[in-house]
């Protein structure tokens, strides 16, 4: 049956800093503790042992017998908890959470397919698709190591954001036998026709009714909500509505004929950037943010 130790690891590690430093002082700056803190663990440690391991004396620490022959078991275990963290390290740093906001899920899935060689076979990726909002909050909780989503004022703080590629233009796209004029259409023309959209999370729909409600018009009429491209683009080629996109989404439904570009008098645009905790270093996330400028062709 397996023995559980009562013997505090912590205890054990401090004792080793203040054998090394010989100085209270000294191990106590080199532990980021306080000198009462110190002494607190090797008290602790003392209490437990039942001996004296440690005397003080003119702000030197010399060990004891009984100190001695502990040292060499509790370097062993002060050695070996680092290598644990050494190696748990590794695996953290070794494995990748992504969060993609869908809008970015055409472009970003051959990245993903060709992300790492086969030096780097040992970093295991995880993918998550979904809602700009909904990624910038999993960053934040921890559940999402870093999220690629359209540049927008997400809420909450200690967030790192960074721009990984150059504007890119929403185009609004109708069915190919959408009657409409030929000239180009204002907001105010617009705003007659009836929008299929994303939900109230998606970034592209709420730039466009920012933009209604900039020049004074109340949110447009939706002909449909739904929740992913594909099934927007199927409710516009069934003539349900107009629609807003990244070219890139539609490009090659244009190039078929089935849907047809709307000119607009003024264009908006998006950028994409990712999020990442402040307090997160990884160099994995960092290559891949690299590889993800690559991707959009960034140009800083």
């Amino acid at each position: 049956m397996p023995i559980i130790p009562n013997l505090n690891p912590n205890d054990l590690v401090i004792f080793c800093v203040v054998a090394k430093e010989k100085s209270l002082s000294s191990a106590a700056e080199k532990l980021s503790l306080t000198q009462p803190a110190v002494t607190y663990h090797i008290q602790s440690l003392e209490k437990f042992t039942r001996v004296k391991l440690i005397e003080f004396k003119r702000h030197q620490a010399t060990l004891t017998p009984h100190g001695q022959e502990l040292l060499k078991y509790a370097e062993g275990i002060y050695e070996r908890l680092v290598d644990a963290e050494r190696y748990i390290k590794f695996v953290r740093e070794s494995n990748l959470r992504v969060g993609i906001a869908s809008v970015y899920d055409m472009l970003l899935t051959p990245l993903l397919q060709e992300l790492f060689d086969e030096r780097d076979h040992e970093v295991k990726l995880m993918v998550k698709s979904g809602n700009a909002f909904e990624m910038v909050q999993d960053v934040l909780d921890s559940t999402l190591d870093l999220a690629i989503v359209p540049k927008f004022d997400y809420p909450g703080e200690k967030l790192n954001y960074v721009r990984v590629s150059n504007p890119e233009e929403i185009v609004c796209f109708a069915a190919a036998q959408q009657p409409l004029p030929d000239a180009p259409l204002g907001w105010g023309d617009l705003y007659k026709y009836p929008l299929v959209s994303g939900p109230e999370t998606s970034v592209i729909r709420r730039v466009i009714f920012d933009k209604y409600r900039e020049i004074g018009l109340e949110e447009p009429v939706l002909a449909a909500e739904v929740g992913t491209v594909e099934w927007c683009k199927t409710l516009v080629e069934n003539g349900r509505g107009l629609s807003f996109t990244l070219l890139k989404d539609i490009e090659k439904q244009v190039e078929e004929g089935r849907f047809k570009l709307v000119p607009l008098k003024e264009s908006l645009s998006i950028t994409a950037e990712s999020v990442t905790r402040m307090d997160i270093d990884n160099p994995i996330i960092q290559k891949f943010i690299m590889l993800v400028k690559k991707a959009f062709n960034y140009t800083s």
